[in-house]
């Protein structure tokens, strides 16, 4: 099996830690976890065995939005999740200014002394992605094809 669908019991405890880490207390839509440990959400009309039906006929992976990445013990949320979920993060997460935006977005690291871990970078009442504390600097996750590359 190429993904695997979340059971209310799978999902309670990834609520959990979504929750202590950075204040999510929802999470829409169907679930599932494909080959990469990443975990994506669908939101459509199919039920669950209209989806296995769909995935002997094509790719499910491609299926839904990529949400969340589980990596060294910790929940990476995808680049469109901060966005979708935006309202609801009040936890690890760090304010940057319009010069450290233009920056983050070119996928430069931040110069930003924070505890060791995942934080949400947020820019006024936006998120752009995630980045990766090691103590000394923030590490930049915003995806190539998401970055700004001209100047």
């Amino acid at each position: 099996m190429k993904f695997e669908f979340y059971s209310s019991k799978k999902r309670k405890k990834l609520l959990f830690e979504l929750n202590y880490r950075f204040g999510i207390t929802e999470i829409p839509n169907i679930l599932f976890q494909t080959g990469k440990d990443k975990i994506r959400a669908f939101s459509g009309n199919l039920s669950i065995d209209e989806i296995y039906v769909l995935d002997r006929l094509s790719n499910v992976e491609f299926m839904g939005l990529y949400l969340f990445k589980e990596e060294l013990g910790h929940f990476r949320l995808g680049f469109d999740c901060t966005l979708l979920l935006n309202e609801q993060i009040s936890k690890n997460f760090v304010e940057i200014n319009e010069v450290q935006l233009e920056r983050w977005i070119k996928g430069h690291n931040l110069d930003i002394a924070l505890d060791k871990g995942i934080y949400v970078v947020r820019c006024g009442e936006d998120a752009f992605g995630c980045g990766l504390s090691d103590g000394k600097r923030l590490i930049n996750f915003v995806p190539k094809e998401r970055r700004i590359r001209r100047s």
